[in-house]
Protein backbone atom coordinates (compact mmCIF):
# COMPACT_ATOMS: atom_id res chain seq x y z
CA UNK A 1 0.00 0.00 0.00
CA UNK A 2 1.84 2.91 -1.15
CA UNK A 3 -1.67 5.39 -1.01
CA UNK A 4 -1.53 7.41 2.16
CA UNK A 5 -5.36 6.88 3.80
CA UNK A 6 -7.27 7.87 6.16
CA UNK A 7 -6.23 6.06 10.07
CA UNK A 8 -3.35 4.44 8.44
CA UNK A 9 0.37 5.78 10.39
CA UNK A 10 2.50 8.27 8.41
CA UNK A 11 6.20 8.71 9.67
CA UNK A 12 6.99 13.34 8.78
CA UNK A 13 10.95 13.82 8.96
CA UNK A 14 11.95 17.08 9.32
CA UNK A 15 14.69 18.28 7.32
CA UNK A 16 15.81 20.94 9.36
CA UNK A 17 16.20 19.45 12.78
CA UNK A 18 16.12 15.73 11.67
CA UNK A 19 13.03 15.12 14.15
CA UNK A 20 11.15 11.63 13.02
CA UNK A 21 7.09 11.73 14.10
CA UNK A 22 4.97 8.69 13.40
CA UNK A 23 1.30 9.45 13.88
CA UNK A 24 -2.65 7.88 13.15
CA UNK A 25 -3.55 10.44 10.24
CA UNK A 26 -5.80 12.46 11.37
CA UNK A 27 -9.11 14.49 10.50
CA UNK A 28 -9.44 18.07 10.83
CA UNK A 29 -6.52 18.46 13.35
CA UNK A 30 -3.24 19.75 13.18
CA UNK A 31 0.23 17.95 13.51
CA UNK A 32 3.14 19.72 15.28
CA UNK A 33 6.37 18.48 14.83
CA UNK A 34 9.25 21.20 17.13
CA UNK A 35 8.65 23.68 15.15
CA UNK A 36 6.18 23.96 12.64
CA UNK A 37 2.70 22.97 12.84
CA UNK A 38 -0.15 21.91 9.82
CA UNK A 39 -3.02 20.68 8.71
CA UNK A 40 -2.16 16.92 7.44
CA UNK A 41 -5.70 16.68 5.43
CA UNK A 42 -4.24 17.14 2.15
CA UNK A 43 -2.04 14.32 2.40
CA UNK A 44 -4.83 11.90 1.75
CA UNK A 45 -4.93 9.93 -1.85
CA UNK A 46 -1.05 11.09 -2.18
CA UNK A 47 1.46 8.66 -2.18
CA UNK A 48 4.58 8.30 0.17
CA UNK A 49 8.00 9.38 -0.30
CA UNK A 50 7.34 13.33 -1.59
CA UNK A 51 8.32 16.18 0.05
CA UNK A 52 6.30 18.88 1.36
CA UNK A 53 6.69 22.73 2.30
CA UNK A 54 4.92 24.43 5.01
CA UNK A 55 2.97 27.45 3.67
CA UNK A 56 0.20 29.54 5.95
CA UNK A 57 -0.09 26.30 7.80
CA UNK A 58 -0.63 24.02 4.95
CA UNK A 59 1.87 21.64 3.44
CA UNK A 60 2.62 22.48 -0.56
CA UNK A 61 4.14 19.77 -2.58
CA UNK A 62 7.47 20.84 -3.64
CA UNK A 63 8.21 20.72 -7.54
CA UNK A 64 11.55 18.33 -7.79
CA UNK A 65 12.12 18.96 -10.94
CA UNK A 66 13.49 22.43 -10.61
CA UNK A 67 17.07 22.78 -10.09
CA UNK A 68 18.11 22.73 -6.85
CA UNK A 69 19.97 25.82 -5.72
CA UNK A 70 22.43 24.24 -4.09
CA UNK A 71 25.44 22.18 -6.24
CA UNK A 72 28.37 20.34 -5.17
CA UNK A 73 31.21 22.19 -5.63
CA UNK A 74 34.91 20.79 -5.00
CA UNK A 75 36.82 22.61 -2.80
CA UNK A 76 38.91 25.50 -3.95
CA UNK A 77 42.01 26.91 -2.37
CA UNK A 78 41.12 30.52 -2.32
CA UNK A 79 39.78 31.90 0.95
CA UNK A 80 37.07 34.59 2.50
CA UNK A 81 39.64 35.96 5.31
CA UNK A 82 38.83 39.88 3.97
CA UNK A 83 35.16 39.41 4.09
CA UNK A 84 33.91 41.27 6.97
CA UNK A 85 31.11 38.83 8.41
CA UNK A 86 29.32 41.18 11.10
CA UNK A 87 25.99 41.55 9.93
CA UNK A 88 25.86 44.50 8.11
CA UNK A 89 26.20 43.08 4.69
CA UNK A 90 22.74 41.45 4.60
CA UNK A 91 19.98 44.18 3.86
CA UNK A 92 17.05 42.81 4.71
CA UNK A 93 15.71 42.35 8.31
CA UNK A 94 14.62 39.53 10.30
CA UNK A 95 10.94 41.77 10.54
CA UNK A 96 11.31 41.45 6.61
CA UNK A 97 11.87 37.91 6.59
CA UNK A 98 9.06 37.64 8.78
CA UNK A 99 6.77 39.73 6.99
CA UNK A 100 7.62 37.60 3.85
CA UNK A 101 6.61 34.55 5.46
CA UNK A 102 3.38 36.04 6.58
CA UNK A 103 1.92 36.61 3.24
CA UNK A 104 3.05 33.10 2.14
CA UNK A 105 6.38 33.14 0.77
CA UNK A 106 7.88 30.20 -0.22
CA UNK A 107 11.53 29.22 1.63
CA UNK A 108 13.05 29.81 -2.02
CA UNK A 109 11.89 33.23 -2.83
CA UNK A 110 13.72 34.06 0.24
CA UNK A 111 16.78 32.52 -0.18
CA UNK A 112 17.05 34.37 -3.33
CA UNK A 113 16.10 37.86 -1.72
CA UNK A 114 18.47 37.04 0.76
CA UNK A 115 21.24 36.39 -1.95
CA UNK A 116 20.03 39.25 -4.06
CA UNK A 117 20.25 41.88 -0.97
CA UNK A 118 23.87 40.46 0.49
CA UNK A 119 26.92 42.61 -0.84
CA UNK A 120 28.97 40.01 0.35
CA UNK A 121 27.79 36.73 -1.58
CA UNK A 122 29.35 37.45 -4.92
CA UNK A 123 32.82 38.02 -3.45
CA UNK A 124 32.90 34.60 -1.55
CA UNK A 125 34.37 31.51 -2.86
CA UNK A 126 32.33 28.64 -4.60
CA UNK A 127 32.81 26.97 -1.73
CA UNK A 128 31.37 29.10 0.52
CA UNK A 129 28.58 29.84 -1.92
CA UNK A 130 27.14 26.82 -1.57
CA UNK A 131 27.89 26.22 2.54
CA UNK A 132 26.17 29.90 2.82
CA UNK A 133 23.09 28.91 0.89
CA UNK A 134 22.68 25.07 2.71
CA UNK A 135 22.85 26.77 5.44
CA UNK A 136 20.14 29.56 4.64
CA UNK A 137 17.55 26.62 2.96
CA UNK A 138 17.80 24.65 5.86
CA UNK A 139 16.82 27.56 8.00
CA UNK A 140 14.24 29.19 5.66
CA UNK A 141 12.30 26.46 3.71
CA UNK A 142 12.11 23.21 6.24
CA UNK A 143 11.03 19.80 3.96
CA UNK A 144 8.39 17.54 5.52
CA UNK A 145 9.43 14.44 4.25
CA UNK A 146 6.30 12.04 4.18
CA UNK A 147 7.77 7.98 4.13
CA UNK A 148 5.94 4.90 5.55
CA UNK A 149 6.33 3.15 8.07
CA UNK A 150 9.42 0.58 8.61
CA UNK A 151 11.35 -1.48 10.43
CA UNK A 152 14.86 -0.23 9.13
CA UNK A 153 12.95 3.67 9.13
CA UNK A 154 12.64 2.90 13.12
CA UNK A 155 15.80 1.52 13.55
CA UNK A 156 17.80 4.55 12.35
CA UNK A 157 15.74 6.52 14.24
CA UNK A 158 17.52 8.39 17.21
CA UNK A 159 15.63 7.00 20.19
CA UNK A 160 16.36 3.33 18.91
CA UNK A 161 18.29 1.37 20.98
CA UNK A 162 19.35 -1.41 18.53
CA UNK A 163 20.86 0.17 15.24
CA UNK A 164 19.75 -1.14 11.80
CA UNK A 165 23.04 -3.31 11.18
CA UNK A 166 22.85 -4.97 14.51
CA UNK A 167 18.75 -6.25 14.42
CA UNK A 168 20.00 -7.28 11.09
CA UNK A 169 22.36 -9.42 12.54
CA UNK A 170 19.66 -10.55 15.34
CA UNK A 171 17.55 -11.66 13.27
CA UNK A 172 19.78 -13.12 10.69
CA UNK A 173 20.91 -15.56 13.07
CA UNK A 174 18.19 -16.31 15.00
CA UNK A 175 17.21 -17.63 11.67
CA UNK A 176 13.54 -16.71 11.65
CA UNK A 177 11.69 -17.51 8.72
CA UNK A 178 7.96 -17.05 7.15
CA UNK A 179 5.55 -19.68 9.86
CA UNK A 180 8.03 -20.38 12.44
CA UNK A 181 7.99 -20.43 16.15
CA UNK A 182 9.66 -17.72 18.32
CA UNK A 183 10.14 -16.18 21.80
CA UNK A 184 11.80 -12.79 22.20
CA UNK A 185 12.61 -10.99 25.63
CA UNK A 186 12.96 -7.63 25.48
CA UNK A 187 12.86 -4.47 27.37
CA UNK A 188 11.63 -0.66 26.87
CA UNK A 189 9.98 -1.15 23.09
CA UNK A 190 8.87 -3.47 20.98
CA UNK A 191 11.37 -2.96 17.69
CA UNK A 192 12.74 -6.65 17.96
CA UNK A 193 9.42 -8.22 18.40
CA UNK A 194 8.02 -6.60 15.49
CA UNK A 195 10.77 -7.06 13.18
CA UNK A 196 10.62 -10.85 14.53
CA UNK A 197 7.03 -10.61 13.77
CA UNK A 198 7.33 -8.90 10.18
CA UNK A 199 9.44 -11.80 8.98
CA UNK A 200 7.34 -14.69 10.90
CA UNK A 201 4.31 -13.44 9.35
CA UNK A 202 0.47 -15.01 9.59
CA UNK A 203 1.28 -18.51 10.11
CA UNK A 204 3.86 -18.26 12.64
CA UNK A 205 3.60 -17.37 16.16
CA UNK A 206 5.59 -15.32 18.58
CA UNK A 207 5.85 -14.99 22.35
CA UNK A 208 7.04 -11.51 23.67
CA UNK A 209 8.49 -11.66 27.71
CA UNK A 210 8.04 -8.02 28.19
CA UNK A 211 9.13 -6.60 31.71
CA UNK A 212 6.54 -3.71 32.68
CA UNK A 213 2.93 -3.96 33.79
CA UNK A 214 1.51 -3.70 30.04
CA UNK A 215 2.61 -5.15 27.00
CA UNK A 216 5.17 -3.56 24.41
CA UNK A 217 2.97 -3.10 20.92
CA UNK A 218 3.69 0.57 20.23
CA UNK A 219 5.73 -0.16 16.55
CA UNK A 220 3.38 -2.90 16.06
CA UNK A 221 0.79 -0.53 15.68
CA UNK A 222 2.96 2.09 14.33
CA UNK A 223 3.24 -0.44 11.34
CA UNK A 224 -0.34 -0.80 11.10
CA UNK A 225 -0.89 -4.77 11.17
CA UNK A 226 -4.03 -6.48 10.93
CA UNK A 227 -6.10 -8.28 12.93
CA UNK A 228 -5.02 -11.86 12.21
CA UNK A 229 -1.34 -10.74 12.17
CA UNK A 230 -1.92 -9.58 15.92
CA UNK A 231 -3.33 -12.23 16.94
CA UNK A 232 -0.05 -14.15 16.30
CA UNK A 233 1.62 -12.38 18.77
CA UNK A 234 1.16 -13.85 22.73
CA UNK A 235 2.52 -11.85 25.25
CA UNK A 236 3.46 -13.23 28.97
CA UNK A 237 5.09 -11.10 31.81
CA UNK A 238 8.55 -11.42 32.61
CA UNK A 239 8.15 -11.55 36.37
CA UNK A 240 5.92 -14.73 36.22
CA UNK A 241 9.22 -16.31 34.18
CA UNK A 242 10.23 -18.47 37.10
CA UNK A 243 6.74 -20.22 37.22
CA UNK A 244 8.95 -22.69 34.81
CA UNK A 245 11.23 -23.87 37.39
CA UNK A 246 9.18 -24.17 40.68
CA UNK A 247 11.86 -26.00 42.20
CA UNK A 248 14.31 -23.29 41.73
CA UNK A 249 15.46 -21.43 44.92
CA UNK A 250 14.39 -17.79 45.30
CA UNK A 251 18.32 -15.99 45.01
CA UNK A 252 18.90 -17.61 41.83
CA UNK A 253 15.49 -16.03 40.68
CA UNK A 254 16.38 -12.62 41.19
CA UNK A 255 19.41 -11.75 39.47
CA UNK A 256 17.88 -9.63 37.55
CA UNK A 257 19.40 -6.20 38.69
CA UNK A 258 16.14 -4.64 38.09
CA UNK A 259 14.25 -6.73 40.67
CA UNK A 260 15.30 -5.56 44.10
CA UNK A 261 11.73 -4.39 45.78
CA UNK A 262 9.59 -6.63 48.19
CA UNK A 263 7.45 -9.03 47.41
CA UNK A 264 4.16 -7.90 47.74
CA UNK A 265 2.36 -11.76 47.96
CA UNK A 266 3.44 -15.37 48.00
CA UNK A 267 2.98 -16.20 44.26
CA UNK A 268 5.55 -13.44 43.45
CA UNK A 269 8.22 -16.03 45.02
CA UNK A 270 9.19 -16.68 41.13
CA UNK A 271 9.46 -13.01 39.59
CA UNK A 272 11.47 -11.49 37.31
CA UNK A 273 12.33 -8.26 36.45
CA UNK A 274 9.79 -6.57 39.52
CA UNK A 275 9.98 -2.50 39.29
CA UNK A 276 8.45 -0.23 41.75
CA UNK A 277 5.28 0.81 39.62
CA UNK A 278 2.32 2.22 40.68
CA UNK A 279 -1.28 0.71 38.20
CA UNK A 280 -2.80 -2.26 38.06
CA UNK A 281 -1.20 -5.27 39.16
CA UNK A 282 -0.56 -7.99 36.86
CA UNK A 283 -2.64 -11.11 37.06
CA UNK A 284 -0.92 -14.93 36.27
CA UNK A 285 -4.74 -16.24 35.57
CA UNK A 286 -5.24 -13.84 32.85
CA UNK A 287 -1.78 -15.11 30.73
CA UNK A 288 -2.23 -18.61 32.46
CA UNK A 289 -3.41 -19.98 28.92
CA UNK A 290 0.20 -18.50 27.06
CA UNK A 291 2.23 -20.04 30.39
CA UNK A 292 0.64 -23.29 29.03
CA UNK A 293 1.42 -23.15 25.59
CA UNK A 294 4.95 -21.61 26.51
CA UNK A 295 5.90 -24.87 28.57
CA UNK A 296 4.48 -27.20 26.11
CA UNK A 297 5.24 -26.31 23.07
CA UNK A 298 9.45 -25.88 21.48
CA UNK A 299 10.20 -23.27 19.82
CA UNK A 300 12.33 -22.19 16.50
CA UNK A 301 14.27 -19.93 18.15
CA UNK A 302 14.97 -17.88 21.24
CA UNK A 303 16.28 -14.46 20.93
CA UNK A 304 16.96 -12.49 24.25
CA UNK A 305 18.25 -8.39 24.09
CA UNK A 306 17.60 -6.59 27.40
CA UNK A 307 19.54 -4.26 29.69
CA UNK A 308 19.73 -6.67 32.60
CA UNK A 309 21.10 -9.59 33.31
CA UNK A 310 20.13 -12.38 30.48
CA UNK A 311 20.99 -15.31 31.91
CA UNK A 312 17.95 -16.43 34.82
CA UNK A 313 16.06 -16.01 31.30
CA UNK A 314 18.08 -18.48 29.70
CA UNK A 315 17.97 -21.05 32.00
CA UNK A 316 13.85 -20.77 32.21
CA UNK A 317 13.72 -20.99 28.90
CA UNK A 318 16.02 -22.88 27.48
CA UNK A 319 14.55 -26.09 27.68
CA UNK A 320 10.97 -24.54 25.33
CA UNK A 321 13.88 -24.40 22.27
CA UNK A 322 13.87 -27.51 20.47
CA UNK A 323 16.57 -29.44 19.43
CA UNK A 324 18.79 -27.59 16.57
CA UNK A 325 16.72 -24.27 17.55
CA UNK A 326 18.96 -21.01 17.39
CA UNK A 327 19.73 -18.96 20.37
CA UNK A 328 20.59 -15.67 19.79
CA UNK A 329 22.16 -12.80 23.25
CA UNK A 330 22.57 -9.32 22.80
CA UNK A 331 23.90 -7.54 26.00
CA UNK A 332 26.61 -4.86 26.30
CA UNK A 333 28.79 -6.27 29.22
CA UNK A 334 30.96 -9.38 28.08
CA UNK A 335 31.16 -10.52 31.38
CA UNK A 336 27.54 -11.85 30.68
CA UNK A 337 27.76 -13.10 27.40
CA UNK A 338 30.83 -15.48 28.66
CA UNK A 339 28.44 -16.42 31.54
CA UNK A 340 25.73 -18.09 29.05
CA UNK A 341 28.39 -19.25 26.45
CA UNK A 342 29.65 -21.52 29.53
CA UNK A 343 26.15 -22.30 30.21
CA UNK A 344 25.20 -23.24 26.59
CA UNK A 345 28.16 -24.86 25.95
CA UNK A 346 27.59 -26.89 28.84
CA UNK A 347 23.82 -28.29 27.84
CA UNK A 348 24.77 -28.70 24.47
CA UNK A 349 25.34 -26.50 21.43
CA UNK A 350 26.94 -25.87 17.75
CA UNK A 351 28.89 -23.11 15.32
CA UNK A 352 28.54 -20.92 18.88
CA UNK A 353 30.34 -17.60 18.64
CA UNK A 354 30.36 -13.99 20.20
CA UNK A 355 30.92 -11.02 18.16
CA UNK A 356 31.24 -7.51 18.77
CA UNK A 357 29.14 -5.65 16.17
CA UNK A 358 31.33 -2.28 15.66
CA UNK A 359 30.16 0.53 13.35
CA UNK A 360 31.59 3.63 12.28
CA UNK A 361 29.71 6.02 10.20
CA UNK A 362 32.11 8.07 7.42
CA UNK A 363 31.07 11.22 5.61
CA UNK A 364 32.20 10.92 1.73
CA UNK A 365 32.33 14.67 0.38
CA UNK A 366 35.03 15.76 -1.96
CA UNK A 367 37.91 16.83 -0.11
CA UNK A 368 35.72 16.58 3.31
CA UNK A 369 36.01 12.61 4.18
CA UNK A 370 36.37 11.67 7.75
CA UNK A 371 34.52 9.73 10.28
CA UNK A 372 31.96 11.92 12.01
CA UNK A 373 32.29 13.05 14.97
CA UNK A 374 28.92 12.17 16.85
CA UNK A 375 28.25 8.34 16.26
CA UNK A 376 27.59 5.27 18.43
CA UNK A 377 30.46 2.62 17.51
CA UNK A 378 29.58 -0.36 19.97
CA UNK A 379 26.47 -2.20 19.09
CA UNK A 380 26.59 -4.92 22.15
CA UNK A 381 27.46 -8.59 22.11
CA UNK A 382 25.70 -10.92 20.42
CA UNK A 383 26.34 -14.48 21.39
CA UNK A 384 24.54 -17.09 18.74
CA UNK A 385 24.51 -20.71 18.89
CA UNK A 386 22.37 -23.73 17.64
CA UNK A 387 21.43 -26.04 20.26
CA UNK A 388 21.97 -29.53 20.00
CA UNK A 389 20.72 -32.52 21.94
CA UNK A 390 22.19 -36.27 22.55
CA UNK A 391 20.71 -39.07 20.62
CA UNK A 392 19.01 -39.91 17.17
CA UNK A 393 15.92 -37.79 16.78
CA UNK A 394 13.48 -38.33 14.19
CA UNK A 395 12.79 -35.29 11.49
CA UNK A 396 10.42 -32.58 13.45
CA UNK A 397 10.47 -34.21 17.11
CA UNK A 398 12.00 -33.83 19.96
CA UNK A 399 12.17 -36.96 21.88
CA UNK A 400 15.10 -39.22 20.94
CA UNK A 401 14.66 -42.71 19.46
CA UNK A 402 15.67 -45.52 22.10
CA UNK A 403 16.15 -48.57 20.20
CA UNK A 404 15.05 -51.48 22.48
CA UNK A 405 17.74 -54.04 23.88
CA UNK A 406 18.69 -56.96 22.56
CA UNK A 407 18.59 -60.25 24.38
CA UNK A 408 21.88 -61.86 24.79
CA UNK A 409 21.58 -65.12 24.44
CA UNK A 410 23.20 -66.99 27.04
CA UNK A 411 26.25 -69.65 26.40
CA UNK A 412 26.63 -72.50 28.65
CA UNK A 413 30.19 -73.96 29.09
CA UNK A 414 30.20 -77.80 29.53
CA UNK A 415 31.74 -78.56 32.30
CA UNK A 416 34.60 -80.66 32.24
CA UNK A 417 34.52 -84.17 32.09
CA UNK A 418 36.53 -85.81 35.21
Amino acid sequence: MSIIKHGTHVVFLNSKTGEQKCVRLPRNSDVYIKPLSFQADSLIGQRFGQKYQVVKHKLVKIDETSPPLTEPVEHCGKTNEFIKDDGATQILSQNDIEEMKSKGITGDEIVKNLVENSTSFNVKTEFSKAKWLKKKINKHQPNIIVKKPSIRLFASSSVSKLRPDVLAKIINNANIWSGSKAIVVECKDDLLTSAVSQRVGLNGTVLQVFEQRLPHNMYCKWLDFSQEHMKALKYYPLKFLGKLNPNAEQEDLNKNGSSNCDDESIDQKHELGKRKREGKTVNFEDYKTVFEFLKTEKFDSLVISAFYDPFPVLELLWNSLRSSGNLVIRTEYLSVVLQCANFVNEKGCSELSVVDQWFREIQVLPGRTHPDMRMQTGGGFILSCTKICDGIYEHGSDMPIVSEPKEIPSVQVAEPME
